[in-house]
């Protein structure tokens, strides 16, 4: 496993977060040695989904009032359909997604999760994949996009689903690892 000592990474999240897409990433870039944080519109806790009801709060690090993207080498948004329709609205949200993606730094997206990323107007040309049921927004978006378990375009790592967790994972760690330690490396 690549080590992420040192690393931080902020995990991109509001109320309504598919459990299972932020807690198995967070989990796996701490067991990486990264440091994670969990940045939110809301101050205090943020609420999760599982399914098809709510679920677990999990405190929120830092309110994103308070959050400087430059701080972190990485963004990861979660899905889940309440999140990132909540967080593609709110012009911060927007604004923290757009620097990772205008720096090159790895920025992770899974499921409904690049749904934030088409506001930021930065995704003609890249490949990426998302749950089926937005596809047709990426593309619209300009978004070449592929019906695969993981896609990574120059840092930017796409999932479709929680049964994807374990290769959407494996390359976020891969990616950063590589962003820090081979700054040349642009995958494809």
């Amino acid at each position: 496993m690549k080590n992420l000592s040192g690393k931080k990474v902020a995990i991109l999240t509001e109320n309504g977060f598919e459990e299972t897409e932020l807690t198995g990433p967070k989990r796996a870039l701490e067991e990486a040695g990264a440091t994670v944080h969990i940045v939110s519109p809301q101050d205090k806790k943020v609420k999760g989904w599982n399914h098809d009801h709510w679920s677990l709060e999990l405190a929120v690090d830092v309110p994103l009032h308070n959050a400087h993207p430059q701080d972190y080498d990485a963004l990861m948004i979660p899905g889940g359909v309440i999140n990132p329709d909540q967080m593609r609205v709110n012009k911060d949200c927007v604004s923290f997604a757009t620097h990772f993606l205008q720096e090159g730094k790895p920025l992770g997206a899974i499921c409904h999760g690049p749904q934030l990323l088409i506001e930021t107007g930065m995704l003609k040309g890249r490949k990426m994949t998302s749950y089926p049921s937005i596809s047709t927004d990426l593309k619209n978006a300009g978004v070449k996009w592929e019906d695969k378990e993981v896609v990574v375009d120059k840092g930017l790592i796409t999932s479709r689903s929680p049964k994807d967790l374990d290769a959407f994972n494996k390359k976020l760690i891969e990616e950063i690892y590589t962003s820090v330690y081979e700054p040349a490396h642009a995958s494809t």
